[in-house]
């Protein structure tokens, strides 16, 4: 009996050592890391949407970036033994162990601010950052409904609605220049898809390119594509460059005028479909055709970007944001809204999101338990 009992203590003295032992970090990895990963992504779309919409109300937009998490891991271990040694009956032994784990993080916020920053959500987005994302595989006709707002003189409702011109004729609620603009960027989707659109750098002197070849069968959709851009078709091959004088007119070259970040963000928030009672109060600006009828909400974006409201959080969202009492989500099935807003996210990283800001630095710790 003494002998049992002596393995006994043995084995409550070994125990807490062996607990020590065990590392409970990797597994605080494995199951943190993807949480605070998808927690920074749905946080980021939640801002970028909002301020979608607060442009939509002409309100200023503003960002807070996550400049840094520290997680803090804290275990407390605690064990308790008790033998009992009693002559008439047989030895009793009692364990009690006790694991408590806690996690302690501090996020750090940073205002983005500063005129650095201005600059570049002001400043018209570089055609060779175009190349790279449509490299990268965006589909061609997102790319440039995003960032492009003419091509050769061919306009993408530019400054959209507030500079629409009420006297151009409408055709299904859109200004025809933009109808124009829209099949051009179809024509183009179809070159992409059928691998007979090509961009990128020239060898000699680094110019952006686009190379358009006729051959195969989307042979008539590269001559619509010409057509519409007033260009001989004497080479594939055509130079890219920002548009200095839109009165000029060069019959070898694509003259493009891009979009800033800024202007870009409010092209899209005119996909913001908004209560009738905001319109009505004046809130927002209201589109209309040259008879005075106001023309349906989404018109300028439609087929690209769209963001619904409803009284309740949405059940099917893929991001949502409530502003002003109601919600403004994009629908989880809409594929092409989700597309336009994934290539937004991506551009605005190229474009502001690597800035150093100067502005204040708030840390919030966060209490665990």
């Amino acid at each position: 009996m003494f002998w049992r009992s002596a393995i006994c203590l043995g084995l409550l003295l070994t125990i807490p050592p062996l607990i020590g032992c065990r590392q409970f970090g990797p597994n605080a990895l494995r199951e943190g890391r993807t949480s605070y990963n998808e927690a920074i992504r749905q946080t980021s779309d939640q801002e970028l949407l909002l301020n979608i919409v607060r442009l939509r109300y002409h309100e200023t937009p503003s960002m807070l970036q996550v400049n840094n998490i520290a997680v803090q891991l804290l275990r407390e271990t605690g064990i308790d033994g008790r033998v009992n040694f009693l002559p008439s009956t047989a030895d009793s032994y009692n364990v009690f162990t006790d694991f408590e784990f806690s996690e302690r993080p501090t996020i750090s916020y940073r205002p983005v601010v500063g005129q650095a920053f201005v600059e570049q959500m002001l400043r018209p987005v570089n055609e060779a950052n175009i190349v790279l994302l449509y490299n990268a595989g965006w589909p061609v006709d997102t790319l440039f409904g995003l960032t492009v707002q003419s091509i050769n003189g061919v306009d993408n409702a530019p400054g959209a609605p507030s500079t629409m011109n009420p006297a151009v004729e409408q055709i299904d609620g859109q200004d025809a220049r933009f109808s124009q603009f829209h099949r051009l960027i179809r024509d183009l989707r179809l070159l992409q898809s059928s691998g007979r659109l090509s961009l990128g750098a020239s060898r000699a002197g680094g110019l952006t390119q686009a190379r358009i070849d006729q051959d195969g069968t989307t042979g008539s959709a590269a001559r619509r594509v010409l057509r519409a851009l007033r260009l001989e078709a004497k080479s594939p091959l055509f130079d890219i460059g920002q548009a200095t004088d839109p009165g000029s007119e060069n019959r070898t070259s694509i003259a493009v005028v891009t979009r800033s970040l800024m202007s870009t963000m409010f092209f899209l928030s005119q996909g913001v479909h908004v209560p009738d009672r905001d319109l009505e109060a004046g809130r927002v600006a209201v589109t209309r055709d040259p008879d005075g009828h106001p023309i349906p909400q989404g018109a300028e974006t439609k087929g690209l970007f769209t963001v619904r409201h409803a009284n309740r959080p949405p059940a099917d969202a893929y991001a949502a944001v409530r502003h002003r009492g109601r919600w403004f989500y994009i629908d989880d099935t809409d594929l092409q809204t989700k597309t336009t807003f994934a290539l937004l996210s991506q551009l605005f990283a190229m474009q502001a999101g690597q800035l150093k800001n100067a502005g204040p630095l708030l840390t919030l710790p966060v209490g665990g338990g």
